[in-house]
């Protein structure tokens, strides 16, 4: 009965060993012109290389019947199949044929890894199917070859996961008993993996608080996708960026704006999802600024808005714009229409009250973070210069050199801060 447990267990340590030689004589020589039948393409090559290897070390000798030799060697390196060997042109031509059928089940077991949300619902529909696709490799091959022919099984499992899940690993394990073979694959992430994803939405249209909101918000989305793989992500970089659009669409700030999107992903340890989100109709802004070094000026509030009929050239836009000053509680008033020459580069004129006279204004401004960006405004009538070369630090925060002529020139600093 010992005996029987043995022979029933997992895998032998003698027969891994067997293994291990087999692998180390299948990379020793390169291979001839043998040609091997009988068995399935996906173990062709280990066979060759290892029947290449005993061939060579046979003496080519008329004492010594070398095909009878290696077709002895044969039938004891490859259990499970009779070998038979024939002489051929150049090399000899080995024919396997399987002992008599045998009545044994066959179980494939895969392992999820531990995933959840999308990661999930995506890893289970990339190996869907996988467990019958392995059973059909090994349909016909003995139960007792699957103990030389581990290795090669797990290689071509191998080319197999790198197409549908692309840099997960795998560990295959085969259990084998007198009326069953059992196979179990699970998986593990390789590096690099995905450590933390970072949106980034930028808008003309939605003010910057909102944005912010809606960035935290995709966080907690997106953090299945925190561990898997970089390469896996990279597979599934068109239904991330079609689950952060579909997400973004059904929030009220972009709902009620009818906003365009385009959303780009980026795979890398801190992967990046960078969306751009406009309505071709509406710009609305607010900020605060606050004035260092320039006489005269002093903290204020802004709101600015501007309507945009879509389709037509240059992009257009209607806008007024409010300034209220928090030194003395005055109001500037600003009407104005402008077009964009190209991208992100502004042209226009607008009317000032209380001055009811109009001004020349220019400006360029990305939509981006992190980038510089000058305006200019000039009035003919007043004589008076007004303009700035900014920073725009994070979506909130901005420095400019500030310039303003009138009778005299006027230079410092302003600090803006998007709302």
């Amino acid at each position: 009965m010992q005996r029987v447990k043995k022979r029933t267990g997992h895998i032998s340590v003698s027969a891994k060993c067997f293994s291990v030689i087999l692998a180390l004589m299948i990379f020793a020589l390169p291979c001839h012109a043998m040609t091997v039948s009988g068995v399935p393409e996906w173990l062709e090559g280990a066979v060759v290389r290892s029947l290449n290897a005993v061939w060579q070390e046979i003496p080519d000798s008329p004492e010594i019947d070398r095909e009878g030799t290696l077709a002895i060697v044969a039938s004891r390196l490859f259990a499970g199949y009779d070998v038979k060997v024939s002489t051929g042109r150049d090399e000899p031509a080995i024919t396997f044929s399987r002992h008599e059928n045998e009545t044994v089940s066959l179980d494939v077991k895969i392992n999820i890894p531990e995933l959840r949300g999308i990661a999930l619902e995506w890893f289970s529909n990339d190996i869907a199917g996988l467990d019958y696709e392995i059973s059909k490799l090994i349909d016909d091959v003995p139960q007792s070859a699957l103990t030389w022919a581990d290795e090669a099984l797990r290689e071509r499992i191998r080319d197999i996961l790198k197409a549908i899940v692309p840099g997960w690993d795998f560990s295959q394990q085969i259990y084998i008993s007198p009326a069953s073979t059992s196979i179990t694959i699970a998986f593990r992430p390789s590096s690099p993996m995905v450590l933390a994803i970072q949106p980034a939405l930028y808008s003309r249209t939605i003010p910057a608080v909102f944005r912010t909101d809606l960035e935290a918000r995709l966080i907690p989305e997106l953090s299945p996708l925190i561990g898997v793989p970089v390469k896996w992500a990279e597979l599934h970089r068109p239904e991330i960026e079609k689950f952060a659009r579909d997400y973004l669409t059904e929030r009220h700030a972009i709902e009620n704006l009818r906003a365009e999107m385009n959303i780009r992903f980026s795979a890398g340890a801190i992967s990046k999802l960078e969306a751009r989100v406009d309505s071709q109709d509406f710009l609305f802004e607010m900020w605060v600024a606050a004035y260092a070094g320039v006489e005269g000026r002093y903290p204020e509030l802004g709101a600015f808005f501007a309507y945009g009929p879509p389709f037509i050239r240059f992009d257009p836009e209607i806008y007024a714009e409010l300034i209220f000053s928090l030194d003395n509680f005055s109001e500037v008033h600003r009407i104005g229409a402008r077009l964009e020459l190209f991208s992100n580069f502004w042209a226009g004129a607008e009317n000032q009250w209380p001055d009811n006279e109009y001004f020349i204004r220019i400006q360029y401004n990305p939509v981006r973070s992190r980038l510089p960006y000058v305006w200019w405004r000039w009035s003919p009538q007043l004589e008076v210069h007004e303009g700035a070369l900014g920073y725009r630090i994070d979506e909130h925060i901005s420095i400019e050199l500030y310039y303003y002529r009138t009778d005299d020139d006027k230079v410092g600093f302003r600090g803006m801060w998007h709302l």
